[in-house]
């Protein structure tokens, strides 16, 4: 199992219509080879600032058979308004 992860920040002031956002993008994935949840965190610190954690089978999973599907471009329409840049995506996977 792998861990998606990756912080972003949103325009201020549209957090709370993020956090909704990200609710509904998540629904799909739902059905989504390999996933197996998702976290979204506000940082305490800086409002608009937010850690996101998917959980996946594989990275491949993620990359490969996800990322190439209509739901994955209907994700990116629904929260990409939001983002001040683009997030850099990092897998990791448990060791201890």
């Amino acid at each position: 199992m792998v861990q998606e992860i990756f912080m972003l920040e949103v325009k201020s002031g549209n957090e709370e219509e993020f956090e909704k956002a990200f609710k509904q993008a998540t629904a799909f994935m739902t059905t989504a080879k390999g996933y197996n949840g998702a976290e979204l965190n506000r940082c305490v610190e800086q409002q608009n600032k937010y850690l996101v954690s998917v959980s996946w089978n594989s990275v491949e999973d993620h990359v490969i058979d996800f990322k190439n599907t209509s739901e994955f471009e209907e994700m990116k329409k629904i929260l990409g308004p939001f983002y001040l840049s683009v997030p850099k995506v990092q897998h990791y996977e448990k060791v201890i």
